[in-house]
């Protein structure tokens, strides 16, 4: 009769990680000589899946995950099949390995299982209720506990408790993407296929990513403006009664459904005293595709190096942290920018427009480029090599340039 009048007794830690998702795990698996906990709302880290699951080989490299050590490599994407909305098709890749199609949830218990073995600690099944500053300490609140740590670090997704509590910035926009992994497809599994259509889907385009060696399973999807103006469900009629799509879904199974939202912007302030923003909570995303884990990769890096500073100065200052935003936005910021306004030019595009520049992949000397200088994580690095080709694209190049200063 008397716990009612008891407080709750203080856990404290050095660092605290709200979120067990990519960029959680990330900071979490590379993190050293610090007591931290990482604090994750769902009983089961990586489910339900949110993710296409659609990740670079570099992203790995940078991420220090050895492919031949790792357990949630589904299959090797060598290239993409581009179809327009009026159903022609091309192709661009070659011998030259690009991504790597993964299981999600397998890939976020991989890093949170390194981060275990090395002694960092994990809360499942517990949502954070409140998170305030005191003095020079922040304070992590659930319903029934509470702790006190030198740094907290938001990795807690598009509707983070952290960013909303420290910063005043939301997302220039969001994506809710509707998926399944479907079996009984019958498709090239070198090769991803990307479907674009403005009856499908007006903002974004749909895919199919083939997840096993014999093409014979996959994941599909398309994402649409966030709120959508139709039912996930409508959604996935769409997806697989589209003329361009119909053929290839017709005799499938669903096995999974995936949906999930995704934020895009530039964040311009990802710090505060004690505080750090890291993946969708920091809108590190790639807006032409809306890929997390590179971003996660570079900025978990930067994340790494700036708190071994911190800690090592005893300093958790905005001044000091914001060596990482500065890190990370050297690498990704021009690369956001660059996907943002290329978003604002798509989405004022009809389907004749979009016709016209994908016939620009019928010609040779343009797939040798695309072939040769594309990068998924890096698309401006294809937009000077294309102007030599396309002259309609040099009007472009000063509004273009701007972006990269």
């Amino acid at each position: 009769m008397f716990l009612c009048y008891l407080k709750l007794v203080r856990e404290r830690y050095d660092l605290i990680i709200v979120g067990a998702g990519a960029a959680g795990n990330a900071v979490a698996k590379d993190i050293e000589g610090v007591n931290a906990l990482v604090i994750e709302k769902r009983s089961i880290i990586g489910e339900p899946a949110e993710c296409a699951g659609l990740v670079s080989k570099k992203s790995l490299e940078i991420l220090d995950l050895d492919i031949d050590d790792v357990d949630f490599v589904q299959n090797r994407i060598y290239g993409a099949y581009i179809h327009s909305p009026r159903g022609k098709t091309y192709h661009i890749g070659g011998d030259k390995l690009h991504a790597y199609a993964i299981d999600r949830a397998k890939f976020d218990r991989f890093m949170a299982n390194i981060a275990k073995n090395r002694g960092i600690e994990y809360l499942l099944n517990k949502r954070v209720e409140e998170i305030f500053r005191e003095k020079s300490k922040v304070i992590v609140k659930s319903t029934d506990k509470e702790f006190e740590t030198n740094v907290v670090i938001g990795a807690d997704g598009v509707e983070s408790i952290v960013r909303k509590t420290f910063f005043d910035q939301d997302p220039d926009e969001i994506l809710f993407g509707i998926g399944a992994e479907v079996e009984g497809i019958d498709v090239d599994s070198k090769s991803v296929h990307v479907f674009f259509g403005k009856k499908l889907t007006p903002d974004f385009f749909a895919w199919i990513i083939p997840i096993n060696e014999k093409g014979s399973k996959a994941r599909i999807g398309l994402c649409i403006s966030y709120p959508p103006s139709k039912s996930p469900k409508t959604l996935l009629h769409d997806l697989f009664n589209y003329p361009t799509t119909r053929s290839f879904l017709e005799d499938t199974e669903i096995t999974s459904i995936i949906a999930g939202r995704i934020p895009l912007g530039y964040m311009k302030r990802s710090v505060a005293d004690n505080v750090i923003l890291i993946g969708d909570s920091a809108f590190q995303v790639k807006p032409l595709s809306g890929g997390g884990i590179y971003p996660i990769a570079e900025a978990s890096r930067a994340c790494i190096t700036t708190l071994n500073e911190a800690f090592e100065k005893n300093d958790f200052s905005e001044r000091r942290l914001k060596k990482y935003h500065d890190r990370w936005s050297e690498k990704l910021k021009k690369e956001i920018l660059f996907g943002l306004w290329i978003r604002k030019k798509y989405r004022n595009m009809e389907d004749n427009d979009i016709e016209r520049f994908l016939s620009y992949l019928e010609r040779r000397d343009i797939l040798e480029i695309i072939n040769r200088y594309g990068d998924i994580d890096h698309p401006s690095r294809l937009i000077f090599p294309l102007t030599k080709k396309i002259p309609t694209l040099i009007s472009l190049l000063p509004k273009i340039a701007g972006l990269f200063v």
